[in-house]
């Protein structure tokens, strides 16, 4: 055979060993890239499985509701690579949501509270399905590492129907959601709003405790705990603290002459004075029976005085329901020296006593001195 005729046959059999080559390359890269989507699909799965873990796990042992809103907000969005995020939650009786936790705000970051009609809600609570809308300067808070996100991942959470709050997801570009992640950010909702709702029976749950049914005021262990707390603040600002222990005078007769049901309605409205007479920052409860008790911070012994016999004065005027007339005593204890804030309200019994010894509708004043000397 002629030596070009050879050439020829080897050339052919060169091209063709190159072609395979090339289709065995292509193979291997279809393959390779197969095997990382696989793996990342796998990933990806292991990942919303250890979300939705975590998440029923911070359901089921806490009922703190900070501590599941956390988990979910965290992991979620590390999951959909966004750069910040905040949990909203329903205000009872508004049309609007607060921030109720965040990441990667900075402190004072606008949009704390969140209308209903507005973006970058409105769309997706119209939907009552995650998306992504755009945000303006008006509604972007500022991030930790600096500047505005763009754009806002939306994730509405309710349940039954009604709902209870919204996720946002602060994104620097615009994302189109596949299947899976609509799939998976709902599932994250549906977790945090099984969340708030044991948080809101556990709170109901506290609020029974420490409410009186009848008054609505504090109830006596909750007053205990909040004297606790006033002590501790007045010792820490190194103030002052007054302590008012107020009874209705003869209320025995109100209830035997006009029946439980008509003594039930005095002690309602005696409360609503007692309400209405207070400074916001003073408390006041029910301490039993017919006794209320009122914790005045950062009052000596003449604003205590003062205001005792502004509510004995207005309960008197007052014309309580059936048109009856009732009048209360009060005993008051007042004190700067921080190592008689436990005797308060012992000191105030007593003058209550004094007042009733007194001849009732009167306000009488306790001698604190007598408890220094006894120390001493």
């Amino acid at each position: 055979m002629e030596p070009a005729g050879i050439l020829l046959i080897v050339s052919v059999f060169l091209v063709a060993a190159l072609m395979l080559l090339t289709l065995s390359l292509m193979r291997l890269r279809g393959a390779a890239r197969e095997l990382e989507a696989t793996l990342a699909d796998q990933t990806g799965a292991r990942d919303r499985a250890d979300l939705l873990l975590a998440l029923a796990s911070a359901v089921n042992s806490s009922l703190a509701v900070e501590e599941v809103l956390n988990v979910a907000l965290t992991h979620i969005g590390r999951l959909m690579g966004s750069v910040a995020g905040a949990m909203y939650l329903v205000r009872p009786g508004k049309a609007e949501l607060y921030r109720e936790s965040a990441y990667n705000l900075t402190q004072r970051a606008r949009g704390g509270v969140r209308q209903l009609d507005e973006e970058p809600l409105r769309s997706a609570v119209a939907a009552m399905r995650p998306l992504v809308v755009k945000l303006d300067e008006r509604s972007a808070p500022g991030l930790d590492q600096g500047g505005h996100p763009q754009h806002a991942l939306v994730v509405p959470i309710q349940r039954s129907g009604q709902l209870m709050g919204a996720m946002e997801l602060y994104l620097n570009a615009w994302r189109e959601l596949t299947d899976d992640q609509v799939e998976l950010l709902n599932g994250v909702a549906s977790q945090a709003a099984i969340a708030i709702r044991h948080a809101q029976l556990f709170e109901a749950q506290e609020e029974n405790a420490l409410t009186d049914e009848l008054t609505k005021l504090p109830n006596r262990r909750a007053l205990a705990q909040r004297f606790l707390e006033e002590m501790q603040r007045a010792r820490r600002h190194h103030k002052g603290m007054a302590f008012l222990m107020i009874d209705i005078d003869h209320f025995k007769l109100v209830n035997d002459s006009y029946g439980h049901l008509e003594g039930d309605a005095v002690l309602a409205d005696l409360a609503k004075i007692l309400i209405a007479g207070k400074r916001e920052s003073d408390v006041c409860a029910r301490y039993g029976g017919e006794e209320f008790g009122l914790i005045l911070h950062e009052t000596n012994e003449t604003g205590a005085m003062t205001l005792a016999e502004r509510i004995r004065a207005k309960v008197q005027g007052a014309t309580f329901p059936g048109g009856l007339k009732v009048t209360i005593s009060i005993g008051v204890a007042a004190t700067e020296d921080e190592s008689l804030f436990t005797s308060l309200i012992e000191k105030a019994d007593q003058a209550l006593y004094a007042a009733k010894q007194a001849g009732r509708n009167a306000v009488r004043l306790a001698d604190m001195r007598t408890v220094s000397s006894r120390r001493e």
